[in-house]
């Protein structure tokens, strides 16, 4: 029904636009120009540009014209007027026609310009472009031919326009004979977007493929390309996994797919798919320092270099990358150089961020009255302490970008350095980056052979302190500052960090006794040739590689009470490793209007190496020493010390057929074959087809009188992908040791006996997700405005689990393929952009993007999967979340909080046999996400802003399920205000309940910009120059209580996902930046 609206819509626009060819009957005596104009636009559906200034100086029209062409009746109206005017396709623009000046006015103080304007792509003369004085105000159209003549003053400039251009000014000198070529504006349809292995123009994509560029890209403090991203595309979810710099952010491209496998998309920078397995290594497991937050897998990019991002939505564009597909595929281009002279670029900002609200925990006075009006006479140590003010700070950021590229006919090159530094809103915690490029093209031998080469290194430092984000109740900085007693002090008189006890901790004192540093070091590169063999035929050979090593070193002083083996000191090191080679071969054909043909076949192996080396040690009890520089003052006959490493490779077969037949009729087939050791013997390889259709609508010729229609494209699309991110070593078995076993029946004579810890099962398989894709792209009014609409459905079958085992079995669990069951997602996705207003000094651009998943688990071989265990004391031992048939991946289960009684006892809904009911109490995905950009330019001076937000999902505040609690009062810790208001028992105990499951709803303003733009005509060793300030997060509307709605999004609970859980989440900050970019 809704496809059908939007074609009804779309019909009844060009019914309105049916006119346009009809001749023109008019009558008019002693009329104002205005209203003949008037009359001609609803007779005719042409546009009018003037400026009604102007209109005050025409002379009445009188007139009487029956079945007349339109260009007979305005050579009527306008053959005694003061104005010119010319059509541009269905736009008649008017200027004023030029004063002739005396000739004495003449002789000195004006020069008379002629010359001619032409289109920049095709050469031809543009009739009727407009060319301004910019000091005299002259203006005139040129004619048929592009000639013009114009009168201006010594020193003037002038300023010429044509609709569909880009605007052009030159300054008057000594030359009064000009040549000017106009170049077009980018048409989006005839954008190239990279599909893998090849580069489509837009308007002839079949797939589900979204992409943005720079001009689209957020703006503010940005560590990676995800985040140029949030927000920005329909159907791709991108939900931050904290405010801490560099942290990760959850990415999901039209939905969950998976319960045990992997749910990110893949990455593919310039060619080169990544391994985007976590390279954060764990650090120390007490006091809040393991269970490290997953930080971004692309960090080590310098967000200044990327040129394009591309998201393969659907399956016939994924499929393309067979079993790495099913969760979408994200294609990152970055820049390279351009043709010309060498061109010098700096861009850098500095920035400020600060926590956007305090929780409403409260004050020691409030502390101190509570107490004392329920009788207690302890817990008071005369401090006034806010324990939030003690960790938060206002943090500073900066960030330094030069690159430098050019070219000539046959060589490209450019070449990049950054720096970055960004400081986090909790004290000493930040991420510094170094990055360098470097991209080299050459065509030899008349362009028979082109060479290209890539190459990144990056090293990022991390700097963290114990935050767990993974409950960690009583190790946790965050949670200790907010439930910390706010009348204790934060040193004692002689200096020393105040500590109370080993469950009650000061946050200042963990902050400054951890050190918490990580360092990772990162390398991609890759060398590409391709030969043209002969006439439609090219080879190409694909060889890249990437290096990373991440190294964490964590230390805990003695002096921390709460440690138990004194002083500790870590180091945990992450290695990854892998190495590509691909060839194909192209064959294009192309006859014309009538048909093209690209086929594509190729081979691509690929390798993975990851090594994981962990050293712990403990027993620190000497002062003044570097821990990790003198692990021979530790309990060294304590540590810990061990080892994994992990090999995989991938080998791969695809082939792909592009067929256009008379530009109308598109036609897209695809099949990969891939082979992965992480699978069974039975099942090494998958095999991945996928088909798609596209019907340009626009160009048949029943829809030529629908004029005010652009573009109008219809997509079907159907495919198969598959997911083998799946935990290692699965399919294989895995032994270890017993407690000991008795040979000779003597208990003297024991040794470790060998058992069976996972059952191996040679018929794992992948995850296979079936998808149909409808699709329909427009645009209208000469391409002013554009859009698309899609439906899916997405089937993911053969799902991988853990079950229980049928006896008699070595184990009690064996992973298996489970027949039967399934994960749906079906979806609508809406796009809308367009520029409302465009003229010589004003532009407003706006757009909207709406996406609606419903996710649905079927057949589960058991009743619930548990997951997103909370954390705090009365709450442990639960799970807030289940997966379970008919019920969406995300979904809140739990008993139903209905109040307190008289006795201030928490009441719970129950079924008639008065027991208590668990039940459904939400989900943590969102009904639907939207975004809204728009962006506005007055001469020099442009604003942008970005408003994003999700409506219909729950949140569960397990930071407010443990804060909340009347009782921890009496136990002198802190609390929140709301939780001396409510009628809750002072001695009772809270647990877990629907009563914290919250709204996590919210309306954001991403981001803000405001830029100047500099005239820099005069400065001959400048190209331009734009200042601009910029917010982020500069408000949020919501009706969660937590810091924010966005919380930790991608976490799991033996090993199945557990989102939309608030553990002490790092809260968002709000930044305001200031910044240059320059061009030499």
């Amino acid at each position: 029904m809704k496809l059908f609206a939007v074609f009804m819509l779309a019909f009844c626009l060009q019914a309105g636009a049916f006119g346009y060819g009809q001749k023109v009957t008019l009558t008019a005596k002693n009329a104002s120009l205005k209203s003949v104009l008037t009359e001609l636009k609803k007779q005719t559906g042409y546009l009018f540009f003037y400026n009604d200034a102007w209109l005050t100086k025409a002379k009445l029209v009188s007139i009487q014209a029956k079945d007349l062409p339109l260009t007979a009746v305005l050579e009527q109206c306008f053959s005694d007027q003061p104005f010119n005017y010319a059509i541009v396709e269905k736009t008649i623009v008017i200027s004023e026609k030029p004063e002739q000046p005396k000739q004495e006015e003449v002789a000195d103080s004006t020069i008379t310009i002629t010359g001619t304007v032409l289109s920049a792509t095709t050469g031809q003369p543009l009739n009727g472009a407009t060319v301004t004085s910019k000091n005299g105000g002259n203006s005139t159209t040129t004619n048929a031919d592009g000639h013009f003549k114009i009168q201006v003053t010594e020193g003037d400039q002038l300023l010429i326009s044509f609709v569909g251009h880009e605007n052009f000014s030159v300054a008057i000198g000594k030359n009064h004979q000009l040549s000017i070529s106009l170049q077009e504006k980018p048409n989006e349809l005839n954008a190239t977007v990279v599909v893998g292995y090849r580069t489509v123009k837009k308007g002839d994509l079949t797939g589900a493929i979204t992409a943005i560029g720079t001009k689209d890209f957020n703006v503010g403090v940005v560590t990676s390309p995800t985040e140029l991203m949030q927000g920005r595309l329909a159907g791709v979810s991108t939900m931050a996994n904290g405010g801490e710099p560099g942290a990760g952010i959850a990415v999901r491209v039209r939905g969950s797919n998976s319960v045990r496998s992997g749910q990110d998309p893949l990455y593919v920078v310039d060619g080169v798919p990544l391994d985007i397995t976590d390279l954060q290594p764990e650090g120390g497991s007490v006091g809040g320092v393991g269970g490290s937050a997953r930080k971004n897998p692309l960090n080590f990019l310098n967000p200044d270099d990327i040129e394009s991002i591309a998201i393969l939505k659907d399956a016939s564009a994924a499929a393309i990358y067979g079993s790495r597909g099913s969760n979408g595929v994200i294609m990152i281009t970055t820049k390279k150089g351009k043709k010309g002279k060498g061109q010098l670029a700096y861009s850098g900002y500095v920035g400020f961020s600060e926590l956007p609200k305090q929780l409403p925990m409260l004050s020691a006075e409030e502390f101190r009255t509570f107490r004392k009006a329920n009788g207690a006479t302890t817990g008071d140590m005369g401090a006034n302490t806010n324990w939030q003010d003690e960790i938060f700070r206002t943090a500073v950021s900066q960030n330094h970008s030069l690159s430098f590229g050019g070219g000539s006919d046959n060589t490209s090159y450019r070449a990049s350095l950054s720096y970055m530094n960004q400081e986090g809103i909790i004290r000493k915690t930040g991420l510094d980056k170094v990055t360098a490029r470097v991209n080299v093209a050459h065509a030899a031998f008349n362009n028979k052979l082109k060479l290209e080469a890539n190459l990144t290194t990056a090293r990022t430092n991390d700097q963290r302190v114990p935050i767990g984000e993974t409950g960690g109740y009583e190790g946790d900085v965050l949670l200790s500052a907010l439930k910390v007693n706010p009348t204790f002090p934060v040193y004692n008189t002689d200096g020393s960090f105040y500590q109370y006890s080993k469950d009650v901790r000061n946050p200042v004192a963990m902050i400054e006794l951890t050190n918490d540093k990580t360092q990772t070091d990162r390398i991609l590169g890759n060398i590409s040739a391709t030969l043209n063999l002969f006439k439609g035929f090219s080879y190409k050979v694909n060889v890249g590689v990437s290096n990373s090593k991440a190294t964490r070193k964590v230390t805990q002083n003695k002096q921390l009470i709460y440690l138990t083996n004194y002083g500790t000191a870590n180091v945990n090191d992450v290695t990854m490793n892998s190495s590509l080679i691909e060839n194909f071969i192209t064959y294009d054909f192309n006859a014309g209007k009538s048909s093209k043909l690209n086929v594509l076949a190729g081979h691509s192996y690929q390798k993975f190496n990851n090594y994981v080396h962990t050293l712990s040690v403990d027993g620190f009890t000497v002062e003044g020493i570097d821990y990790l520089n003198e692990l021979s003052f530790g309990n060294y006959t304590r540590a810990i010390v061990s080892s994994d490493i992990s090999e995989n490779a991938l080998q791969s077969f695809f082939g792909r057929v592009n067929y256009d037949l008379a530009d109308k009729y598109l036609f897209t087939a695809t099949l990969r074959a891939d082979g992965s050791t992480k699978f069974g013997e039975n099942n090494k390889y998958g095999f991945f087809p996928s088909a798609s259709f596209a019907w340009k609508l626009s160009k048949e010729k029943f829809m030529e009188n629908f004029t005010a229609l652009s573009d109008l494209k219809m997509r079907l699309s159907w495919g198969i992908t598959g997911n083998q991110e799946i935990p290692n070593k699965i399919s294989q078995v895995l032994l270890g040791t017993t407690g000991g076993a008795i040979l000779d029946g003597s208990a003297s004579n024991v040794v470790a006996g060998i058992t069976l810890n996972r059952t191996p099962n040679p018929d794992i398989r992948w995850e296979k997700t079936e998808q149909l894709n409808l699709g329909l792209d427009f645009s209208f009014l000469r391409n002013r405005f554009t859009g698309s609409i899609d439906v899916f459905n997405k089937k993911t079958t053969d799902v991988l689990l853990q079950v229980y085992s049928i006896a008699p079995a070595p184990t009690t669990s064996v992973w298996t393929n489970v027949d039967n069951m399934s994960i749906v997602n079906k979806g609508l996705e809406m796009v809308l952009n367009g520029t409302l207003i465009n003229n010589r000094n004003f532009t407003w651009d706006a757009g909207v993007n709406f996406t609606t998943i419903r996710n649905e688990v079927k057949n589960l071989p058991m009743s619930r999967i548990t997951t997103g265990s909370p954390s705090g004391p009365g709450i442990t031992g639960y799970s807030s979340q289940v997966i379970m048939s008919g019920e969406p991946i995300g979904t809140f289960w739990g008993r139903k909080f209905l109040g307190f009684d008289a006795s201030g006892n928490s009441i719970f809904e129950k079924d008639k046999d008065g027991k208590e009911l668990e039940q459904v109490l939400g989900n943590a995905m969102p009904k639907f996400n939207y975004g809204f950009n728009t962006s506005l330019r007055y001469k020099q001076l442009d604003l942008a802003l970005f408003f994003n937000g999700v409506y219909g999902n729950k949140v569960y505040n397990n930071t407010g399920n443990i804060l909340d609690q009347r009782t921890l009062i009496m136990k002198e810790w802190n609390a929140t205000k709301d939780a001396i208001t409510l009628p809750e028992n002072l001695n009772g105990t809270l647990t877990y309940s629907s009563r914290f499951i919250e709204p996590g709803s919210f309306f954001r303003l991403g981001s803000a910009s405001l830029g100047y733009r500099f005239n820099t005509a005069g400065i001959s060793w400048m190209k331009s120059l734009k200042a601009y300030v910029s917010a982020n997060n500069l408000f949020v509307i919501t009706k969660y209580k937590g810091y924010d709605p966005e919380v930790n999004a991608d976490h799991a609970s033996n090993g199945v996902p557990s989102i939309g859980i608030d553990w002490t989440t790092y809260p968002k900050a709000r930044t305001i930046t200031a910044g240059v970019n320059v061009e030499f």
